[in-house]
């Protein structure tokens, strides 16, 4: 920024501080205390309702900030990380290991006999495949 306009900024902030600083000490200066400020209330409501409750920007912030990401956040935990990662996955992966590893236990006997004929039968089975 230009340096005129960077002074014409601190000077205006400058203004609305003293401003501001002039306003609290009408408002509750010269002995006035909260008796100033509960005079001020009753004169002006619908400004003062708005300065209580700080414009309103909290209520906006949970509203459009807070609730939406709450919901998002509920959604990957309940959905995503819940159903597809834990049962799809590692419930999924687990069970094929299982299931494998139990059709596997029946074929492990330990009897080279039986393991022959697991790769005669195999055999066969790619001959089959190969002439069809």
């Amino acid at each position: 920024l230009s340096l005129a306009l960077e002074l014409g900024l601190m000077a205006l902030s400058v203004a609305v501080a003293g401003l501001g600083i002039f306003l609290a000490w009408r408002i509750y200066g010269a002995g006035r205390g909260l008796a100033g400020g509960e005079a001020w209330a009753r004169r002006y409501p619908a400004l003062h309702r708005l300065l209580v409750n700080k414009y309103w920007v909290d209520e906006a912030y949970d509203r459009l900030i807070v609730r939406p990401l709450r919901a998002l956040a509920r959604f990957f935990w309940k959905v995503v990380d819940a159903f597809v990662i834990d049962r799809l996955f590692v419930h999924g992966f687990a069970y094929v290991a299982r299931l494998t590893g139990d059709i596997g236990r029946l074929t492990t006997t330990g009897n080279v006999r039986n393991y022959a004929l697991y790769f005669f039968a195999g055999l066969l089975l790619l001959f089959w495949w190969m002439v069809s």
